[in-house]
């Protein structure tokens, strides 16, 4: 018996798709798209950021004005205090420490080693830039300065004696 084919339409020999050229293409336009907003987005927060730390610092300036102190350049404070200020606000007495437990050192070595004082502005800037950048941690910083001697030739902390 022969083969019998059976009624219904004919097929057409099945080409390769040229889908994949569309396809392509869109997910081209949408990486594009996502690296543009993910720049734009960048930019705007880094700008943020920037007027952010010009505001802070600006501030910080009148401040140490205001207290009679040195005051550096707005450039200067904003590279070393950012926006967030920097290492201060991560340790708001972790510079009194360092100065404390180098015992504000003379510098001389054998017997002329001595502790010298750690002078009080220096306290009272950091206090500033606490104030200024990251008031919610002034009251910690406050208990820690509470702790210290600041004598006439030591700096201690109470719990040291």
């Amino acid at each position: 018996m022969s083969a019998h084919h059976e009624p219904g339409p004919a097929h057409e020999p099945v080409e390769p798709r040229r889908g994949w050229v569309f396809y392509t293409t869109v997910g081209l336009l949408l990486a594009g798209v996502l690296l543009v907003m993910l720049v734009v987005f960048d930019n705007h927060r880094d700008n943020q950021d920037a007027r952010q730390a010009d505001q802070l610092a600006q501030t910080l300036q009148t401040e140490l004005r205001n207290a009679g102190m040195i005051v550096p350049e707005q450039h200067t404070i904003e590279q070393v205090l950012g926006s967030d200020g920097g290492a201060v606000c991560a340790d708001p007495g972790g510079h009194l420490q360092s100065l404390r437990d180098l015992n504000g050192v003379s510098g001389a070595a054998g017997p002329g080693l001595r502790p010298g004082p750690v002078v009080e502005r220096l306290v009272d800037a950091e206090r500033l830039v606490v104030q200024v950048y990251c008031p919610d941690e002034l009251d910690s910083f406050d208990d820690y300065v509470g702790s210290l001697n600041l004598g006439d030739s030591t700096t201690t902390t109470t719990d040291q004696e």
